[in-house]
């Protein structure tokens, strides 16, 4: 157990090395794209994204998610699931390319159409990746991974800024994406070592159909109450409004993009190898949901204590509007960045089905807060709604948790107490500076004053979980150990300040 330990941290050093390294330079790139294109350019994008992305999900049924999960899977099997997945990626792409101009007379925009058409050539892409992406996930080669993730983003970035630098607008968006898809797809099939066999048994690959479409349909339902409220907002509020929510909606998320996504893609095998043991099983779900905690939550209440600054510096002023939507996002976000631990957890141990009626219940009640606060107050509605809707939700996944594997909630819950009580420290701290002191100095420049409320903000949470709430350099220190460092690198400060049995 502690060489899969070892190996778990490891797969997220090496993830996070490189997705942190290519969420930077992407974060960059969207910040210059924001000059160049405008809230329409991206409302467009955002629209066909989503019936592109719904329709994706159908691409090979959830059967990548059954090679990770079941223990042991034949070649047979593996060349089966190939061919399943290039026939249903071929089938989706001809529906959607004669059915486009339904989804762009939806939106009352024909623009919509051409995008379409062009942006699901990704399935096919997809379909040919989906067996050695999961194998290299299943073997834990996390190595791999990151390297192609990193040059894939990069890729993305050059292509999407050179086009829109010559004036391409959202079809730069477009063939950025489709470039950096062409570059993972060759990338996986390569280094993974697999090819698919002639002898491909397809009706023994239908015996993993069974639990994929249990993940697939989660997934689908997941999708529709992630994205529902970029199809109502662009069907009730128009392209630039819609536009405008989802610049607001990628800041929110990037904590949830980069860390919550990076640790799930590591904890995806590793729970799968605790299946049968809840107890470990939880400890592990225990111990990751902490580390997650500790980051994302002051990140995303950092964010929205900033908006008002953060927002003119990096997107300009006729992003204004984006402040906000931003800040209400934020506060869904917190629970966003935990829950998907849960789902991964139940999907793990066999109960895909649990995880579908979580998911169809979000994606009943989402969409209907999205659309009565979207026709009561447009984006900042739709907002609120979320804002306030989630957390029920989620404490629902909670109850699943523990009904199917034991999750000791209130051990759960008193892992947020360093994070959520940091985070009320730094927002009091702020609101001191920002009332009392900074009118003091009477500092003219907005960069100025984001620069003074990042680094307060910053080391009031940073002092709060080293003196007062140690806990957290308790787990750290746990983490850094099972990585590696001795314990004589790890005798000092902030670390020798408490006693630890990591």
């Amino acid at each position: 157990m502690s060489d899969l330990k070892k190996q778990t941290l490891r797969g997220i050093a090496f993830l996070g090395l490189g997705k942190s390294a290519g969420r930077i330079i992407s974060f960059v790139n969207t910040l210059i794209l924001a000059r160049l294109l405008s809230p329409e350019d991206y409302g467009l994008m955002a629209m066909a994204m989503v019936v592109a992305g719904f329709v994706g999900f159908f691409n090979d049924i959830g059967l990548g998610s059954a090679i990770i999960q079941r223990k042991v899977v034949t070649k047979a099997q593996l060349s089966g699931v190939f061919y399943i997945a290039i026939v249903i990626s071929i089938v989706l792409y001809i529906c959607v390319f004669f059915s486009a101009s339904m989804a762009a007379e939806f939106y009352g925009n024909p623009s919509i159409e051409a995008l379409l058409q062009v942006i699901t050539l990704g399935f096919l892409l997809g379909a040919i990746k989906s067996v050695p992406d999961a194998l290299l996930v299943k073997e834990m080669r996390f190595k791999i991974i990151s390297g192609v993730e990193f040059i894939s983003i990069i890729l993305q970035c050059i292509v999407t800024l050179i086009l829109a630098y010559l004036g391409y607008k959202t079809w730069s968006l477009v063939y950025g994406l489709l470039a950096a898809q062409l570059f993972k797809t060759v990338s996986l099939m390569w280094l993974s070592g697999w090819l698919p066999d002639r002898k491909g048994n397809v009706v023994q690959a239908f015996d993993l159909m069974k639990f994929g479409v249990s993940v697939t349909y989660s997934r689908v339902t997941w999708y529709i109450y992630t994205n529902a409220q970029t199809l109502i907002l662009g069907k009730i509020t128009g392209e630039k409004s819609t536009g405008v929510y989802s610049m607001a909606q990628t800041i929110a998320e990037l904590p949830t993009a980069h860390i919550t996504n990076l640790i799930v893609q590591v904890a995806s095998p590793l729970f799968a190898k605790l299946q049968d043991n809840y107890t470990a099983l939880n400890n592990a779900l225990l111990k990751l949901s902490a580390g997650i905690s500790l980051i994302t939550f002051p990140v995303l209440v950092g964010i929205m204590l900033t908006a008002n600054e953060l927002v003119p510096i990096l997107l300009g002023s006729q992003w204004d509007a984006v402040i906000v939507p931003l800040q209400l996002l934020c506060i869904m976000g917190v629970f966003k960045s935990i829950d998907p631990l849960l789902t991964q957890a139940l999907i793990s141990i066999g109960r895909a089905d649990i995880t579908a009626r979580y998911t169809t219940v979000c994606a009943i009640i989402i969409p209907s807060a999205v659309i009565v606060g979207a026709n009561l107050s447009g984006i900042i509605g739709a907002s609120i709604a979320l804002a306030v809707t989630y957390p029920f939700l989620v404490l629902y996944l909670l109850w699943l948790a523990k009904r199917h594997f034991e999750l000791p909630i209130v051990k759960y819950l008193a892992l947020f107490i360093t994070p959520f009580s940091g985070c009320l420290t730094m927002a009091l701290m702020l609101f001191g500076v920002e009332h009392y002191i900074l009118p003091f100095f009477q500092l003219d420049s907005v960069l100025l004053t984001l620069i003074f409320k990042v680094i307060v903000g910053m080391l009031t949470y940073f002092l709060w979980i080293v003196y007062i709430r140690t806990d957290g350099v308790i787990l750290l220190k746990g983490v850094l150990t099972d990585l590696g460092i001795s314990e004589k690198k790890l005798n000092r400060w902030p670390f020798n300040l408490v006693v630890t049995n990591a």
